[in-house]
């Protein structure tokens, strides 16, 4: 039933999680045996060496899919998440969707949190291509109603399976020898009426050819509505961290610590428009467009976020939860010839699609300011305020405005995924297998950002001025030079004066707003071949080894109608804007400018697996085993590498097994490290040298010299099973992990604290363009580069419990984690921050607490079923030792949430099963973590926490 179920196959799983396999005498374990091909069997994910009984070193978490959806049937991946070696990652209610620029608003998989693109995601033992073009795999593309499990690999895997697993590999496996129909329908949504979300699945598996072939088929279809930021009412009170004390030194210090607020507003703009600069700087436009002096609020210790007053915050009604519609189909047919060879052929194909509210259109300076002549028709000046601008010698004036009243941008993302793989694979002599395959994946992924101001037509729309008939028309219309007057002919006129102001001209905002759009193909092409077998016998048993080869290449192809590539001579400029007056920063569009990326890479490898018996049966070691294994791999881009696993299984009695592993392992950096073009964003940024909290544009690209990341992964534990309690089973493991050459970028604020503090000498002054030494920057550049490192440490838990209670069967399940280290370094000389027991709110928040954890217990009694999953996270300390990290009340506590499920099995219809599923039972509230820039999520920790409250499910399975 539920997870607990998931929890008593997680429970019956826990020998596999150890990978010890126990004596077939389970029916869960006979089920996932006969649900295998038999040149696969007991193959267990994070080894090559396929032998029944093998114990491996590493640890390997086994999750019946069954399991995980009944307790979370919102999808796989939302119940993988709530594991505890999964933290921070990103999905639906997991992402800031202010922006469209980032491509990672799928469900991506963080093992140990070190990032998405450091967890090798496998189906069936088949890498799965990238579906974003920054490399990572986003699993709501993959099928699922034929899984029967997900096997996690929490240790570096990199000798078995190649690049990326160096957190460790998730291998979603399919239920090959399925026979019958199977399905499920379901609706469900949230307390408050929102997140509905409704699935359908269908599945079946078919013996022909005379029992020879087998064919296997399925198709789903789910969708969920998601939900706004302003339908939590945490959103709607302006909730922000700021510095405690004005003017007593920069936000987060210990003379200026953070403090939590409400009501807080950003004196940059106003939603009518503020005068920034000038003789009439600090007035504000009224909705009839006349001024008044802007009134800044009360100041807090952040400069420029102040409370109450007229300044303006990105707004709740943006989104919070991201919709989705999700199709899949799969196929796959196998044909056992007479001879022992398999041959078989499968593929699969998703379309997701999903679309998010970003932020309100906005003319903000001082990078991007409303630039508005004194003879614009629309501007109202009195006599007295026209006299002192003139006096000033001014020409215009430069206004800043967040258009939240003015129709929403609105990014729609869509993402084509297939990959078909073909191979055959046998047996010869008594213990020796073969395969040989080829894979071929595709992802093609779609952004169009719409209604975004397009810079060139939206500065000529504001530039307002009256024909000879006394018409309010475009300046640029009227230009004697005809290739302006062409380029501009459909120009309308935009009045941006005044809150509401867009809508009184809503040609003008028609004409100055468009779709920033690009489109990322994603190719991988593999071919792979492997054999095993015994090789010879030492007293203690046989020797089994493995060897295999395997190509791969993969391209990326990234195009896009705003690449700021093609903004970034002076000549391209001119071109593009002529007849225009823009800022030195305006690129294509407001926010979203996606430059493009084309490049690919070959990959060649050689693997080796051995494993040797050691001792047997002797005064203590029952066995001791000794595993090894080798990867050569040569990338076109970067040259060759070597990964290498060492590890060993001791049990000195039978109720007992010590295991242990050392790996080296490698992250390749991605087709989009190694080749992007210029990508524009956009960041806070508290200037020292002007004191102005301001948005600064970023802008970075690819670096052709990166090499793959290295990582040394040391994991040691024991399983214990002792046969006096048959029915327990616990198991212990430590593990550390640290990786050198990591690929990082230095942020924005430091870069620039960095050339402030060597007093304009250091190398990071050259990536920052002032427009005046003393004026904010206009854009500051940032790359990657090998120069990070990263080092985690700490124990999982695994235990699990099974007997009778009265008239049925009681299942408990326990899987928890403790953090003892999370270390970074951003660079050789900077400094090294301990993260472990700490988090950090900011566009994208995470908190790493020292304990989280999930318990399980599920109930059976004839029909009837109950599971209850209680997920547990620890608390930990707001901030960081980085500078100016210090907040006034730090402390965060524990939170809890549980889930129920109750079933029941027809027994009429054998096969059919009801079940009403209750998420977060007791509508436990996230915590109130605003982040320090006011508007930009959720004020929670979105990454850790359910921000959707209390949910129901209800549906049905099938199964004939």
């Amino acid at each position: 039933m539920a997870m607990i179920a998931g929890m008593a196959s997680f429970g019956a799983a826990v020998a596999a999680q150890a990978q010890e396999t126990a004596p077939a005498d389970s029916a869960q374990e006979d089920e996932q045996v006969a649900q295998l091909d038999t040149v696969r069997v007991t193959a267990p994910t994070g080894s090559r060496i396929m032998r029944e009984g093998y114990d491996a070193p590493t640890p390997v978490t086994v999750a019946s899919s069954e399991d995980l959806l009944r307790v979370t049937p919102t999808g796989i991946p939302d119940g993988l998440n709530k594991l505890p070696q999964f933290q921070n990652s990103s999905g639906p209610a997991r992402s800031s969707h202010n922006f469209s620029n980032s491509a990672a608003h799928g469900n991506i998989l963080n093992l140990r949190g070190v990032g998405g693109n450091r967890s090798l995601i496998l189906f069936d033992g088949l890498r799965v291509a990238p579906t974003t073009y920054q490399g990572a795999v986003d699993v709501d593309v993959l099928p699922t109603e034929l899984l029967s499990r997900v096997d996690v690999v929490t240790a570096g895997a990199s000798a078995a399976y190649g690049s990326d697993a160096v957190a460790g590999v998730v291998n979603f496996v399919l239920d090959r020898g399925f026979l019958g129909v199977r399905g499920s329908a379901q609706y469900g949504e949230s307390e408050r009426g929102d997140n509905e979300h409704h699935k359908i699945s269908l599945a079946g598996g078919w013996s022909v050819l005379g029992d020879a072939g087998h064919v296997l088929l399925s198709a789903e279809y789910s969708k969920s509505d998601g939900m706004l930021r302003g339908d939590r009412s945490m959103s709607n009170y302006g909730y922000n961290h700021v510095g405690a004390m004005p003017g007593a030194g920069a936000p987060g210090s210990a003379a200026n610590p953070y403090v939590l607020a409400r009501d807080i507003n950003i004196n940059g703009a106003t939603y009518g428009g503020l005068i920034q600069g000038g003789a009439l700087n600090g007035y504000r436009f009224l909705p009839d467009g006349t001024l008044t002096p802007f009134d800044p609020g009360t100041p807090t210790g952040t400069p420029n976020y102040n409370q109450g007053g007229d300044g303006y915050t990105i707004p709740a009604d943006v989104t919070a939860v991201s919709p989705l519609e999700s199709k899949k189909a799969f196929g796959r047919f196998s044909y056992d010839f007479d001879n022992g060879i398999t041959a078989y052929a499968q593929g699969l194909f998703s379309r997701n699609e999903t679309s998010y509210i970003t932020m309100a259109n906005a003319f903000v300076g001082p990078s991007t300011p409303a630039r508005i002549a004194l003879d614009n028709p629309y501007l109202n000046l009195t006599a007295d305020q026209r006299t002192a601008v003139e006096a000033a010698g001014e020409s215009r004036i430069n206004v800043s405005t967040y258009s939240t009243y003015a129709p929403r941008p609105q990014a729609f993302e869509q993402t084509d995924f297939w990959m078909a793989n073909a191979g055959l694979e046998g047996r010869f002599g008594e213990t020796w297998n073969w395969q040989a395959g080829l894979t071929r994946g595709e992802s093609d992924h779609v952004m169009e950002n719409r209604g975004l101001l397009s810079w060139r037509e939206a500065y000529a729309a504001i530039d307002a001025v009256r024909d000879g008939d006394g018409n309010i028309v475009c300046r640029a219309t009227l230009s004697a030079d005809p290739v302006i007057r062409d380029r501009f002919a459909n120009c309308q006129p935009l009045n941006v004066l005044g809150e509401g102001s867009m809508l009184t001209t809503p040609n003008g905002y028609d004409y100055a707003t468009g779709t920033s759009r690009y489109r990322a193909r994603i190719i991988t092409d593999s071919a792979t071949f492997s054999l095993g077998g015994e090789l010879f016998q030492l007293p203690a048993g046989p020797v089994d080894a493995a060897f295999g080869a395997e190509f791969r290449r993969q391209e990326l192809k990234l195009t896009s109608n705003a690449n700021p590539g093609d903004l970034d001579t002076p000549d391209e400029r001119a071109e593009y804007f002529y007849g225009v007056d823009v800022p030195a920063s305006a690129l294509f569009y407001w926010l979203t400018n996606v430059g493009v990326a084309d490049g690919k890479v070959n990959v060649k490898e050689a693997f080796t697996e051995w494993n040797f018996p050691l001792l047997r049966d002797v005064p203590g070691a029952s066995s001791l085993d000794l595993n090894m294994a080798g990867r050569f791999t040569d990338y076109s881009t970067s040259g060759s590498v070597t990964t290498w696993k060492v590890g060993t299984t001791w049990r000195p009695v039978e109720d007992l097994l010590v295991r242990a592993t050392v790996s080296r392992d490698i992250r390749a950096p991605t087709l989009f490290d190694l080749f992007a073009g210029d990508q524009s964003g956009i960041g806070q940024l508290v200037d020292p040298v002007t004191g102005i909290t301001s948005n600064v544009v970023t802008m970075t690209g690819g670096n052709r010299d990166l090499k793959p990341e290295e990582a040394d992964t040391l994991s040691i534990g024991a399983v214990l099973s002792p046969s006096a309690w048959p029915a327990f089973t616990v198991a212990v493991d430590y593990y550390r992990l640290k990786i050198d050459g990591a690929i990082g970028t230095l942020g924005t604020s430091q870069i620039v604290q960095n050339c402030h503090a060597s007093g304009g000498t250091a190398p990071e002054c050259a990536l920052i363009t002032r427009p005046s030494p003393n004026e904010f920057p206009t854009l500051v550049r940032t790359a990657p580069a090998n120069i990070a490192s990263l080092e985690t440490s700490g124990v999982d838990i695994d235990a699990s419990w099974r007997t009778t209670v009265g008239p049925g069967d009681l299942t408990l399940r326990l899987y928890a984690s403790y953090l003892d280290s999370y270390q970074t370094q951003q660079s050789a000389t900077a400094p090294v921050y301990e993260y472990a027991g700490t988090g950090q709110p900011g566009a994208q928040p995470v908190a790493r607490p020292k304990w989280r954890g999930n318990l399980g217990l599920n109930y059976e009694v004839g029909d009837l079923g109950l599971s209850l999953s209680q997920q547990y996270v620890g608390g930990f300390r707001l901030g960081s030792d980085e500078p100016n990290q210090i907040y006034e009340d730090d402390d965060r506590g524990s939170v809890s949430y549980t889930d129920l499920t109750a079933s029941y099995r027809f027994p009429r219809q054998q096969g059919v099963e009801m079940f009403f599923t209750v998420n977060n039972l007791f509508d436990r509230d996230p915590p109130l973590i605003p982040g320090n820039v006011p508007g930009v999520n959720l004020p929670t920790i979105i990454s850790v926490y359910d921000t959707i409250g209390r949910a129901y499910t209800l549906g049905l399975r099938f199964k004939f």
